[in-house]
């Protein structure tokens, strides 16, 4: 894969993002335990990434927790080691497709419950949900990630404009261009499938929109989402420089 000299600063900032990105997942109740993984391609190279090492709780994660990994699992900068699945998981996606700059994998509550329905994300019920219309998958459950086949199994699946897996009794995965991208798909996701397992806890009938709204709201969808999505990190890391600051190292 082609490779890109980028400045120090760029390299520093994107981290400082990935570290927020992990203490904003835990502000809101998204991680567990110590467990599930988020990954950032590091900047103009193709054949490395970011991801954080095993042992940090989320809400005290810094820079220094995250750890820079080639293809091949050696961890060229930082210090610790990560976790089967988390490398198993994130190499297999950023290998299948070059556009998965940042992968977060998490077992957040309401989207991992929706994960375990046979009726799956409705993606035609809320607005929220419509702005992932026409670009989820749903993956059949293989049991725990801890071989590179499992990886390319679940890389494959993500192929084309796929930005969120529901991974069948287990959790999801959102796909971003950066960390901010990914963030917004993944507390929209959230927020989503909270209204889903609320409206199927009433008993009553849903009300469904049909497939032609769906399909235009989650244009109008994307094209706010490029300044959207910047903007509500924005907003997440400044309240975290309030509630839980430390992250940049």
């Amino acid at each position: 894969m082609a490779t890109v000299s980028h400045d120090v600063e760029t390299i520093r900032q994107a981290k400082v993002d990935l570290a927020a990105s992990f203490r904003a997942a835990a502000l809101h109740g998204y991680n567990e335990g110590i467990d599930n993984h988020f990954s950032l391609a590091v900047p103009g190279r193709g054949d490395r990434f970011f991801l954080n090492r095993f042992g940090p709780h989320w809400s005290e994660i810094t820079t220094e927790d995250i750890l820079t990994i080639d293809l091949e699992g050696n961890v060229v900068d930082g210090e610790g080691e990560w976790e089967t699945s988390a490398f198993v998981i994130h190499r297999g996606v950023h290998l299948a497709r070059a556009d998965a700059r940042c992968v977060f994998h998490t077992h957040m509550p309401y989207a991992t419950a929706v994960a375990l329905t046979t009726g799956g994300f409705d993606t035609r019920l809320s607005q929220n949900a419509m702005c992932f219309h026409g670009h989820t998958v749903t993956l059949e459950y293989g049991g725990l990630a801890d071989a590179a086949e499992e990886g390319v199994r679940i890389g494959n699946a993500v192929r084309d404009d796929v930005s969120i897996a529901i991974m069948e009794n287990h959790g999801v995965l959102a796909i971003g261009r950066d960390v901010a991208d990914a963030w917004h798909k993944l507390y929209f996701l959230e927020r989503a499938c909270e209204f889903q397992v609320l409206a199927q806890s009433t008993g009553q009938n849903l009300i469904r929109v049909s497939e032609d709204i769906a399909a235009h709201t989650a244009t109008q969808w994307k094209e706010e989402n490029e300044q959207h999505a910047g903007h509500l990190f924005a907003a997440v890391k400044r309240r975290l420089d309030r509630e839980n600051p430390g992250y940049a190292g």
